[in-house]
């Protein structure tokens, strides 16, 4: 069965919210089960914004970047605008904070320097879940309090946008401090056969827009094509071929809900060689045209 992605924009991910805030260009949410009926399970997704989110009580089951997670209280997980997630199980008693910011928002406030920041580390394929000590998430979640609440003020108060800078950086600094000896013990620490599916997922990102092939990545790793696809599926649940898809149909679907883009540029930029190519492609995950999916986006 064709797994489907479905996008969605920061603004319609928390529509009510956004509505009420001083700035588009980051949301803070509480999020229970109850709350998340919008989120369908076993539905793969993505966002056109970068997450941090914290569980504080109950459990969440997740995929994420072809990896499935149990994460428990007092862990987090990341994601960015180039990671596939899809919610598994959710416990009755979930509770837990989301954070979530576009790279426009992030570029305008100084979050992203020259070279690579720490966030940037943190938003690579090497960590997604990650386990906080209680502390450290009392102190987040008191730094995510106090952005939501100035976000959300009716009226702007003086110097907000200081504030709303300040706090993300003190955020920022937090985040690498406590975690960038974890992430580099998880690489190293990392097995094999996981090492090799990281490389492997590396690489599609990096080459899925010209390279749809898996014996193209089994020959960048120096494996056969048989061993790839045995490592690929033990590890996370797919093969390699739907990695390689999903990954395809997550930038397809962004480029055409973009207005940035005619169908004949996403067709060139992603290498495919004709329009009934690229169609049939894109029907066989969607069930329809990518020519009916951008209409249906405009009425």
């Amino acid at each position: 069965m064709d797994r489907r992605i479905t996008f969605f924009t920061l603004k319609e991910f928390v529509a009510e919210q956004m509505n009420k805030q001083q700035y588009e260009g980051f949301t803070i949410c509480h999020l229970q089960k109850s709350n998340m009926t919008d989120i369908r399970s076993y539905e793969p997704m993505r966002t056109d914004s970068f997450g941090m989110s914290i569980i504080l009580k109950g459990k969440l089951g997740m995929r994420i970047g072809f990896s499935e997670q149990e994460i428990q209280e007092n862990m987090a997980f990341l994601h960015s605008p180039t990671t596939i997630i899809e919610f598994l199980e959710r416990s009755d008693d979930l509770e837990m904070i989301s954070f979530m910011f576009s790279l426009d928002f992030a570029k305008k406030i100084g979050m992203f320097f020259q070279g690579r920041s720490s966030l940037d580390f943190l938003f690579d394929n090497y960590l997604k879940v990650f386990s906080l000590r209680e502390p450290v998430v009392k102190r987040f979640v008191v730094y995510l309090e106090h952005l939501r609440e100035v976000n959300l003020s009716p009226t702007p108060t003086k110097h907000q946008a200081e504030i709303i800078k300040s706090t993300f950086a003190l955020l920022n600094y937090e985040i690498e401090s406590e975690l960038m000896d974890h992430v580099i013990g998880q690489v190293v620490l990392s097995g094999r056969k996981e090492k090799l599916c990281l490389d492997f997922i590396t690489l599609v990102v990096d080459q899925f827009h010209v390279h749809r092939s898996v014996q193209h990545y089994a020959d960048c790793l120096f494996v056969s094509r048989k061993y790839l696809s045995r490592v690929i599926k033990e590890v996370t649940g797919l093969s390699p071929l739907q990695i390689i898809e999903q990954t395809l149909m997550a930038e397809v679907t962004a480029k055409l809900r973009s207005n940035f883009y005619s169908i004949s540029d996403i067709m060139q930029q992603l290498n495919f060689s004709d329009l009934p190519t690229f169609s049939k492609f894109f029907k066989k995950n969607t069930g329809q045209s990518p020519i009916l999916y951008r209409k249906e986006l405009l009425t």
